[in-house]
Formats: C-alpha cells, sequence, structure tokens
C-alpha cells in the first residue's frame, strides 16, 4: 500500500485525463490522513471511471482509506468485493490481508461472541494457503497465535460458567475442545486441571488420574499441576 500511495504528483503535475487527476487527488487525502473523503471520493470514482486503468488501483486504495479511517465493516465488504471480481490480480493476496485484518479489528473478548475472531481466522489461514510466500501472509501467521488465544480463553472462560454451576458435561466439552484445538495457547493448563475437576466432580476417577497425569507430564512446573495431586 506505500507502494499505491507513493508518487503523488505536484500541484502543478499535467495529467493526462480527468480519472488520473481525480485518482492523484485522492491518493493526496490519503497521504494527509483524510481517510474519510478519500474514501467516499473513490467510492463516487468507481462509478464515473469504471473502466479506467486507475479503476482498480482506486478499489484497493478505497479498502485502505476505509480501514484507516475505522470503518472495518466497509473495508471488509470492500477487500471481499475485491477478491471476488479480481481472483487474478496481482494484489489479491494484499486484499485477502485487508479482508482478515477487518475481520480481526472487529474482534471479541473472550466473554463475548467469538464469530469475528473465527472468521478472522479462515481468512488468514486462506491468504497463508494461497500466497505462502507474500509478506502479508507472513503477517498473518503472526496473527493467528493471538487470535487462538483468544478463541482458547473463550472456550475456557464458558467452561468455566458451566463448571461454577455444576454442569460438568458442559464444562468438560468446553475444556476438551481447548485442549484438542488450542495445545499452544496460555489457557492449555488451566483447561487440563478444570477437565480434570470436572471428571472428578462427575465421579469418573479413572478418566480425572489420566488428565491429571497428563497435565503434571507437560507442564511440571506449572501451579496447576501442583494443585491437581488431589485427583491422583
Amino acid at each position: 500500500m506505500a507502494t499505491l500511495i507513493s508518487g503523488c504528483a505536484g500541484k502543478d503535475q499535467a495529467y493526462k485525463n480527468d480519472a488520473e487527476r481525480e485518482y492523484q487527488a485522492s491518493k493526496e487525502l490519503v497521504n494527509k490522513g483524510s481517510y474519510a473523503q478519500a474514501a467516499k471520493d473513490l467510492d463516487h470514482f468507481g462509478s464515473k471511471y469504471p473502466y479506467s486503468k486507475f479503476a482498480t488501483p482506486a478499489e484497493l486504495l478505497r479498502i485502505f482509506a476505509a480501514y484507516k479511517d475505522d470503518e472495518f465493516v466497509l473495508s471488509e465488504v470492500l477487500s471481499q468485493r475485491f477478491i471476488d471480481l479480481h481472483p487474478a490480480h496481482a494484489s489479491v493476496d494484499y486484499a485477502k490481508y485487508m479482508l482478515a485484518m477487518s475481520q480481526y479489528k472487529q474482534r471479541a473478548s473472550a466473554e463475548k461472541d467469538p464469530t469475528q475472531n473465527k472468521a478472522a481466522i479462515k481468512s488468514f489461514k486462506q491468504l497463508i494457503k494461497d500466497h505462502p510466500d507474500s509478506s502479508y501472509a507472513k503477517q498473518g501467521r503472526m496473527r493467528l497465535q493471538s487470535l487462538f488465544n483468544s478463541l482458547a480463553k473463550h472456550e475456557l472462560t464458558v467452561g468455566k460458567f458451566y463448571y461454577d454451576r455444576e454442569r460438568f458435561v458442559a464444562s468438560a466439552n468446553r475444556f476438551q475442545q481447548v485442549i484438542q484445538h488450542y495445545q499452544s495457547t496460555p489457557s492449555i493448563e488451566e483447561a487440563l486441571y478444570y477437565l480434570a475437576s470436572s471428571y472428578a466432580r462427575m465421579d469418573m476417577k479413572k478418566d480425572a488420574l489420566q488428565v491429571t497425569q497428563l497435565l503434571q507430564h507437560n507442564y511440571p512446573g506449572s501451579s496447576w499441576s501442583a494443585k491437581a495431586d488431589r485427583f491422583r
């Protein structure tokens, strides 16, 4: 995107046509941080010059302007539209990254609905699959772990909600989700402890012992391992 918005022409630059002049004016607005006005102008640009060579760059610039203006729902919609219309474009990896980032910016805390978190994970994974060597894929990999951490914490939070209300089958199911899908997250040790405890509260002593042994073998120095001694 730095390449896309760089090289803005000076005020006395002679443009070949109105499309180029208006496109350059929108780039100048972006450079000045006038993102809302730039997005508005670029919306009109697409209608006025649909066959201009600047039409596609204008679509990308509008995605960027909307995103920088914190209009993440709009940048998400625009990114998906670009991907659908230009699946083979040289900059489609950028559009896929912006789709994922727009969803990432709408992510929820662990206590709330994780729909956008899951959508961002799906989009980042698609970007990495389709464009493994892209610089955007590299950035996407970095974002994925924080999303996994958030989803793991969400499952843990819901599991503890059920556990506190003595709904141990439901709590065990949530803790199992953390163990099965989010082993690389900080929530794993606590999830193992509460899974063992859920089994113990259901008088499933063998299962509680197996989970305790797994916890203490893999995380011997954890405070959760020490607390789990009571399940032996």
